[in-house]
């Protein structure tokens, strides 16, 4: 049971808060490395050591951040799929009631059920996934909700959906990115030339409807985050990371978040410090107008 609040903030209710950080700490489908199911509790304690005063902006957006720390959603011992109705039963209510979700994986299964929830709101939501992986098998050991089919489950509600960092696919991955509408892929070895991340961050400009942001950690090179179970060489660097999210912010809205697949490493933390540090930057972003009003 995660115990203390997001960043150390002074604890509010719920109903106070305007953003609210849900832990998850489900893990089912893992096909490589595990231990994801500790991620969410890892980074809250990590969150804890995190700077609040931000060196980019000159600024503390701590101060104007109303965020409350939920109590987990724990795992269903039925399996992914009344695990994915739990997950829609207890966020429901807060979307409905406009709170900007940050969700801790965990496995990224739980993105597709939280993206369903999102849409029951928002119903032209665009999605943005950070993944190392396209995720798009329809199975994958004989589940359809596998970690490695969520974005499938995700493109199939009917909305586009654009992939960014991805550097590992199947043959049949492949064959259905090439054919399949609503979707877009820009690998993780493109980003590198600076004029195909001005390409991107204008794909994302152009971006339609409010957008909903699912960040496996895997998104990133393992040498930034190594606690992941399925690593891939020649992800996004830190900076490249934070020059899409706040690309993404600034054409707004932003409706919510998820960040999973993060596997701490015992001893080893700066994988879960990389993860609380990237969400407050990210919040940072979020409440920049609110900071700029004052």
């Amino acid at each position: 049971m995660p115990s203390g609040t997001f960043l150390d903030l002074e604890p509010i209710s719920v109903r106070e808060a305007e953003i609210v950080v849900v832990p998850i700490p489900y893990e089912a489908t893992t096909s490589y490395g595990g231990g994801t199911r500790y991620g969410p509790e890892a980074i809250l304690s990590a969150s804890r050591q995190v700077e609040l005063w931000d060196e980019e902006g000159d600024w503390d957006p701590s101060q104007v951040i109303r965020l409350a720390t939920a109590a987990e959603i724990t795992p269903d011992a039925g399996g992914p799929g009344p695990m994915l109705e739990k997950i829609k039963k207890r966020v429901k209510p807060w979307i409905a009631e406009g709170k900007f979700l940050i969700s801790l994986g965990g496995e990224h299964t739980i993105a597709q059920a939280l993206v369903e929830s999102y849409l029951t709101r928002h119903p032209d939501l665009t999605v943005v996934a950070l993944d190392a992986h396209a995720d798009l098998r329809d199975t994958y050991e004989h589940s359809p909700f596998s970690h490695a089919c969520v974005m499938r489950r995700v493109w199939e509600l009917g909305r586009p959906l654009t992939l960014i960092g991805v550097r590992s696919y199947s043959a049949k991955e492949y064959d259905f990115i090439r054919v399949a509408p609503r979707l877009t892929l820009l690998k993780a070895r493109s980003l590198v030339d600076p004029d195909y991340l001005q390409l991107t961050l204008e794909h994302l400009r152009r971006l339609k409807g409010p957008v909903y942001i699912s960040l496996d950690v895997d998104a990133l090179d393992p040498a930034v985050m190594p606690a992941t179970g399925t690593p891939e060489p020649g992800g996004l660097n830190y900076y490249q990371t934070l020059t899409i999210l706040k690309a993404i912010v600034e054409r707004g809205p932003v409706v919510g978040l998820d960040l999973t697949e993060l596997a701490p490493i015992p001893g080893h933390r700066v994988s879960e410090f990389t993860a609380a540090r990237l969400i407050y930057k990210f919040l940072g972003y979020l409440y920049q107008g609110r900071r700029a009003a004052k």
